[in-house]
């Protein structure tokens, strides 16, 4: 399964707390000790260092009910804070024993109910897709009619007290620009997208901070960080590229049906220049791709689909054979639109 983003705080740190969440002790003193190893609370750490074991009783004790709180599903203001929610809706009984039906945490909007013109999706595209302003007025028209078949067939699940239409016309604009050059772009395999405010929270298969993942059959991103990356075109991160080249990865080469054959065929080659990049960043005074990147082959997989998009003049200069074969796996070429 395509692996996530995560995100842990805004030091610009990225973590995946370890395995076996059960184990809640080991991880929350994990977690303290990085803080503690922080500069930037070194000072209160000495002041108060007669108190150091009543607050750390105390820390690990709230992070532990925290915990709990998130893996049971039932604290509103985790949930609110983005924690995977029940998609149906929950019930209660009252006192004489009558169910009462309780109102979801967030709003869920079907695709083929939103109705929304092309005149209204091209006015959102203007405003925020550089990729969109750029394209020639006939692959403008062709790019709406997919964006608009690719919504039909998705619902989308806002975790929030408010949605706002861009919401779904935008993330699906990023599914639309990743695969504008694939014969099979509609993801049927993803039929869910998930929308928080802000980094979430998921507790399976271990306990960490997303911006953006793919699992489950669904699609989650937060839309902090994904308007970043639409508001900062050209600096090589955008969650919502990221997100949808692993879903394509994941659509077309581990699923059986619904493959985009040329996307199959082509992978392989990316496969042999990614490899030899992806060794190359390893060494010393390479830092085209994050460290994050270097985690695993799957996420620089979806590192080099924002660079592609994002610094194509510099991904082809630094490795031009990656460069044409990501440009020859998604039949297009962002230097020549």
């Amino acid at each position: 399964m395509p692996q996530d983003t995560a995100w842990l705080d805004n030091r610009g740190g990225y973590i995946i707390i370890p395995s076996n969440p059960d184990s809640i002790p080991a991880d929350v003193k994990d977690i303290l000790q990085q803080f503690s190893s922080d500069p930037r609370f070194k000072k209160k750490q000495d002041n108060y260092a007669d108190w150091a074991p009543l607050f750390y009783t105390i820390g690990m004790l709230v992070l532990i009910w925290v915990i709990i709180r998130i893996r049971d599903g039932r604290s509103k203001t985790y949930v609110a804070l983005g924690s995977m929610v029940n998609n149906e809706t929950d019930y209660d009984i009252d006192e004489k024993g009558n169910l009462i039906e309780e109102k979801p945490d967030y709003l869920v909007y079907e695709g083929s109910e939103l109705n929304l013109t092309n005149d209204e999706v091209t006015a959102i595209l203007s405003k925020r897709s550089i990729y969109f302003t750029r394209l020639p007025k006939a692959d403008k028209e062709r790019f709406v009619y997919r964006l608009q078949k690719f919504m039909k067939l998705k619902t989308f699940f806002i975790h929030d007290k408010s949605g706002y239409k861009e919401m779904p016309v935008l993330i699906s604009s990023a599914a639309i620009q990743v695969s504008f050059g694939l014969v099979n772009y509609l993801l049927p395999d993803f039929p869910c997208i998930h929308i928080f405010p802000e980094e979430f929270i998921a507790t399976e298969p271990t306990i960490r901070f997303l911006e953006g993942n793919v699992s489950d059959n669904c699609i989650n991103i937060s839309w902090k960080h994904f308007l970043n990356g639409f508001n900062n075109p050209d600096d090589g991160q955008n969650v919502g590229l990221h997100e949808m080249a692993h879903a394509y990865y994941f659509q077309n080469v581990e699923t059986p049906d619904n493959k985009d054959q040329n996307f199959v065929h082509t992978f392989s080659k990316f496969n042999n220049c990614g490899n030899t990049a992806f060794e190359e960043e390893q060494k010393p005074g390479n830092d085209l791709y994050s460290e994050y990147a270097m985690k695993n082959f799957q996420e620089f997989w979806a590192e080099t689909v924002e660079i592609f998009f994002e610094k194509p003049v510099l991904l082809k200069t630094i490795y031009p054979a990656l460069y044409a074969a990501v440009s020859d796996l998604l039949n297009q070429d962002p230097i020549n639109v």
